[in-house]
């Protein structure tokens, strides 16, 4: 990266982070504006479009690159992180591939610099999580240009998008929340929604999801956005800490698993009560230690909406022996969300996430329930990538 390229990605990175801040009391955040090429709408951008996945052994060109596969991320201490990538290293040990996970601590820019540095020392594959999607996309062009596999999370460019249909996550898990404030609110609730529009384009449609369940709840529900761009393991605690300093009336609180983990935090150090308290968590990823928490129900998270994470990342991991073995892989990977709020649930979904090797072969076959292969491409055909944000219409 050139000291231009950096002092860019530098105010880039400080205006973003800025404007996350002043946002965090307001309700409602301003749509972006889209980002794609224009040359993009010549190319699929539905699953429909892409039909299902194919498995063939069928073997192309090889490319020949290292067998190694990097897992970039905005924090490694982000327990969500964690899980995909212990998996991804699973699957990559299966497929006799390379692994490592780079962690940005939080920087944008630094996250460039390091997929650079990967690219620059040679690496067959990349899987990486957004953080700054505008100057991510510059970079993984050159990777994809170069025949490295990319998996890019819900955003292009990427020969594998993995994505959801975040409207109808927001908008389940807003519903659920609205079902709880009738229960045991009278239908009357201050709600902060920790939205991740910042982060990328294509997650803006969960906020909408969940305002949209969350309106259907009566004018006796108050909406309180806050922008938060999940990439520092103690982002929730400091959100908490400052918003309840001026709205200390907030019982509900929606978002990612991990802020969602650290507002529980929040809550105990200043000698909140689950058991006499009713304040409401709902958080969404499936991390560990939150659906440990709804699994003891002794905290204030009572649901997750978990994500099969040891199959995500295990399918990840696979599919770059795939590539790099002259293999099709798919163009897209669908990932479905499951509800849990009590031990059962959790233990229901403990099952396929313990088994991550046989849901894959389940996935495969197109029976794993939840989680969905769609598309082709391979090394020979590199140039058959996705270029636009995937939906599932």
């Amino acid at each position: 990266m050139s000291q231009d390229q950096g002092n860019l990605a530098r105010g880039r990175k400080a205006s973003r982070y800025a404007a996350a801040a002043a946002a965090c009391l307001a309700i409602g955040v301003a749509l972006p504006a889209a980002a794609q090429s224009p040359s993009a709408s010549a190319y699929p951008s539905t699953l429909a479009e892409l039909g299902a996945f194919t498995p063939s052994d069928t073997v192309g060109a090889i490319p020949d690159l290292p067998r190694s596969v990097a897992f970039m991320v905005p924090d490694s201490g982000i327990q969500y992180y964690a899980d995909i990538g212990k998996a991804v290293e699973q699957g990559a040990k299966d497929a006799n591939v390379e692994y490592s996970i780079v962690s940005a601590a939080g920087d944008p820019v630094k996250n460039i610099d390091q997929i650079n540095q990967e690219l620059q020392k040679g690496v067959g594959c990349l899987i990486v999580q957004p953080i700054d999607t505008a100057a991510q996309a510059d970079v993984l062009q050159t990777a994809i240009d170069a025949g490295v596999y990319v998996d890019f999370f819900v955003t292009p460019p990427a020969n594998t998008q993995t994505m959801a249909d975040q409207y109808d996550l927001g908008y389940q898990q807003g519903k659920a929340a609205v079902a709880w404030i009738n229960e045991n609110l009278d239908g009357k609730a201050v709600v902060a929604n920790m939205s991740i529009d910042a982060i990328a384009e294509a997650l803006i449609p969960r906020r909408l999801g969940t305002e949209a369940a969350l309106a259907e709840g009566g004018p006796g529900i108050e909406l309180i956005d806050v922008p938060v761009l999940h990439a520092t393991p103690d982002e929730g605690f400091t959100k908490a800490s400052t918003l309840m300093q001026a709205r200390p009336d907030i019982n509900v609180w929606i978002g990612p698993d991990a802020d969602i983990l650290q507002v529980n935090a929040y809550l105990e150090s200043v000698n909140k009560d689950p058991a006499t308290d009713k304040i409401y968590l709902s958080g969404l990823n499936g991390d560990t230690a939150n659906l440990d928490a709804v699994s003891k129900g002794d905290t204030f998270i009572h649901s997750s909406w978990g994500f099969n994470n040891s199959l995500l990342g295990y399918t990840m991991g696979r599919l770059c022996g795939d590539w790099l073995d002259g293999k099709t892989v798919p163009q897209a990977i669908q990932v479905g969300g499951t509800q849990v709020t009590d031990a059962a649930s959790v233990a229901a979904l403990q099952t396929m996430i313990d088994d991550p090797a046989g849901q894959y072969d389940l996935l495969r076959a197109g029976t794993q329930n939840g989680n969905k292969l769609w598309g082709a491409t391979s090394y020979e055909n590199k140039d058959n990538y996705i270029r636009a944000i995937l939906t599932g219409g």
